[in-house]
């Protein structure tokens, strides 16, 4: 009888606790839904957002840590846009500025990368690196395209790793190796954008790629125009692998 009484009042604690969080809320990580059930009286004030097709957003929030003029100054314009919203569903987030999923900016980038309407747009660009690949340094250089969704990108690069060997003679002799490469870029909210690079080599030339040629790299960006790469060359017909670092610019 005891067991069937402390089963039956842990399901209600955690209907109560189910109960301070609805349905339809961001993906929120263990600590903060741990918060919220230790904090059940911080959010003192919620600001509603109903949309031509009788949707509603809540925001629920503390007046001391969100002023409600900040939030509609935020919010108000991704809504305009949300006209993906379905009709008549609601949908609820939790404001807390020592989490930063719960914070105002990813409110406002969770509207607008779930309900409103995105355009593909195209970035060009001539990355140019300096890479340390099998005991050398090399110059990596190339033009690539990318289509830009709403979480990631999508594109395509020819690149070039060059080599520097001396001649007796005298001077240097410069071998090209042209990479044809399919790239990925991830953009999640409120981490560094990362990059993945799966590339093959054309035509090897100089002293360390022979055979069929293969690369992976991962790339993350210090800053919108700085990448470090770390990876892997397999080299003569994928018997051989190479460890490469190096940094990338564009």
């Amino acid at each position: 009888m005891k067991k069937q009484l402390l089963t039956l009042l842990i399901s209600l604690i955690g209907y109560t606790v189910y109960a301070q969080i609805p349905g339809n809320t961001p993906k929120y990580i263990v600590s903060f839904k741990n918060w919220i059930e230790q904090n059940p009286d911080y959010f003192t004030d919620t600001l509603s957002f109903k949309l031509p097709n009788n949707g509603i957003i809540w925001t629920y929030y503390n007046a001391q840590d969100y002023y409600t003029e900040d939030i509609l100054t935020k919010l108000q314009p991704v809504l305009k846009k949300a006209t993906n919203f379905p009709e008549k569903e609601e949908r609820h987030y939790f404001l807390q500025p020592n989490f930063w999923e719960s914070q105002l900016d990813y409110v406002a980038e969770d509207i607008n990368r779930r309900y409103t309407s995105h355009r593909t747009s195209y970035t060009l660009g001539i990355p140019i690196g300096l890479d340390y690949t099998g005991g050398r340094f090399t110059i990596d250089a190339g033009f690539r395209m990318m289509a830009d969704l709403k979480r990631f990108s999508l594109g395509a690069s020819l690149t070039n790793t060059v080599f520097f060997t001396d001649r007796n003679e005298g001077g240097v002799n410069v071998h090209h190796n042209p990479f044809i490469n399919a790239e990925l870029e991830f953009r999640p909210y409120k981490r560094a954008i990362s990059g993945l690079q799966l590339g093959y080599l054309t035509s090897p030339s100089g002293p360390v790629f022979q055979g069929q040629t293969f690369q992976i790299n991962y790339r993350y960006f210090v800053k919108s125009t700085i990448q470090l790469k770390i990876g892997a060359v397999l080299t003569d017909d994928a018997k051989t692998l190479i460890p490469t670092i190096g940094v990338r610019f564009f």
